[in-house]
């Protein structure tokens, strides 16, 4: 390239042509135009001008950086397909103007969506993600994606239809334990009421300590506990990687779900000896609590459902913000518990610590109003005013947050569902194509 800043140079980009002056050019010194010069690799000196193989319609905008001196993005182009240009033509990052920040960093956030979605793969396990002696043609393999994937096959989808019935008839089966109706007379311990040495504080606990469930339910929830108990088993024994199912958060659930359900078991033959002592009669219950956990075994409706599957994904990808919601509102609770304690303070039997003031703040901003506690005096009832507008405000922030990381995964989620059953179709065609063609050739021969 010559000396002089008025001549123009004659750029070539995959034959749409552009001239601009040198001058223009080293207005970027580090960039990949400012350094052109005829013993460049893109010089062309037959047509004496500099050839790229690249997009004409991202260089438009690329050229112009250097005579506006701020770089906007197209709309009508990719994000990455943008930051590849940048990359070549050497242009930082710097130089995007403020009002295409948005636009040009959407891509990470829709790259980050589309990990996370293609990371699921349905919850398949494949030969190559775990061993290599893995047959996917072998009964073992075929069993384990039965037990684990409800798409493989009609007889998974059969089968999850049955399990998910399972843990409603034990999710039904575990409320109706809890009411007097359903419990009958002790017949599977035998109880020593002088032997316990202390008082049964509540009728609830008398329920379960003095009485034994219906003989019907008891009959129910022993094989819905087979049931869960023979599945895990089966999966642990059939599946091809032992690591990724032992730090499965599901199979780690269904496992404490199964050894308390079994605890529990045992000890209902042992119950009226647990009572003598408070200790054990405690440990009974924190062990029956672990049996809450078959609800979450609904969870598993996720590889079913591709949209309960968004929803978890959507609510970790907000974990950010609502980490930052516990602390805001941790700290408005302290602020309002502090102040109505304060503004009450010259009346008694309202607010006598700030931990009751707390829980009047936590309440009040959660919109609950149990109306166990409320002011009385006219500066009460502005904290109080002020403290529930708070707490509308607050909650209706992180929500919104939500909701847009859930469309977000929601649309990538639908456009992903339907590129895999446009792939599936082609390979459908293709393949009844090849038996065709097989078929007229054997027809020739």
């Amino acid at each position: 390239m010559t000396t002089d800043h008025n001549t123009k140079v004659k750029i070539n980009i995959r034959g749409v042509r552009f001239e601009v002056k040198q001058s223009t050019l080293g207005a970027y010194p580090n960039s990949l135009l400012s350094g052109l010069d005829h013993s460049s690799d893109y010089w062309d000196e037959e047509n004496d001008e500099y050839f790229f193989e690249r997009d004409p319609g991202i260089f438009n905008s690329i050229l112009n950086l250097y005579i506006l001196h701020e770089l906007h993005t197209p709309k009508n182009v990719c994000g990455s397909v943008f930051r590849k240009e940048m990359e070549f033509w050497k242009i930082p990052v710097s130089c995007i103007s403020e009002c295409c920040w948005k636009s040009y960093y959407e891509i990470d956030d829709s790259m980050e969506v589309m990990e996370n979605l293609s990371k699921v793969n349905n919850g398949l396990y494949t030969k190559e993600e775990d061993h290599d002696d893995v047959n996917p043609d072998s009964l073992q393999y075929k069993i384990w994606i039965a037990l684990d994937n409800p798409k493989s096959s009609k007889a998974a989808l059969i089968w999850h239809s049955i399990y998910m019935l399972v843990v409603s008839l034990s999710t039904l089966v575990f409320f109706m334990a809890s009411m007097s109706e359903y419990r009958s007379d002790l017949y599977l311990s035998i109880l020593h009421p002088e032997h316990v040495n202390y008082s049964i504080p509540s009728e609830k606990l008398r329920i379960y300590y003095m009485k034994d469930m219906d003989p019907s339910l008891f009959v129910v929830e022993f094989m819905c506990m087979l049931i869960f108990t023979v599945e895990l088993v089966l999966s642990f024994v059939l599946c091809p990687c032992r690591k990724k199912f032992i730090c499965s958060p599901m199979k780690a659930i269904t496992f404490i779900l199964t050894l308390s359900m079994w605890f529990t078991f045992a000890f209902e033959f042992y119950k009226g000896d647990m009572i003598e002592s408070q200790s054990t009669a405690i440990f009974f219950m924190v062990v029956r609590f672990f049996t809450v956990l078959r609800v979450l075994l609904f969870l598993r409706l996720q590889k079913q459902f591709s949209a309960f599957r968004v929803l978890l994904f959507a609510i970790q990808a907000s974990l950010k913000e609502l980490f930052l919601l516990c602390i805001t509102f941790g700290v408005a609770t302290v602020i309002f518990a502090c102040a109505i304690f304060y503004a009450e303070i010259f009346h008694d039997g309202t607010y006598d610590n700030l931990f009751i003031a707390m829980w009047w703040a936590i309440i009040t901003m959660t919109t609950v109003g149990y109306g166990d506690f409320f002011p009385t005096t006219a500066m009460g009832y502005v904290v109080g005013v002020l403290c529930a507008v708070s707490g509308l405000l607050l909650l209706a922030m992180p929500v919104a947050i939500i909701a847009s990381n859930f469309a977000d995964y929601y649309t990538h989620n639908k456009n992903r569902i339907r590129y895999l059953n446009s792939i599936r179709e082609e390979r459908k065609f293709k393949t009844i194509e090849q038996i065709n063609s097989t078929k007229s050739n054997c027809v020739k021969e």
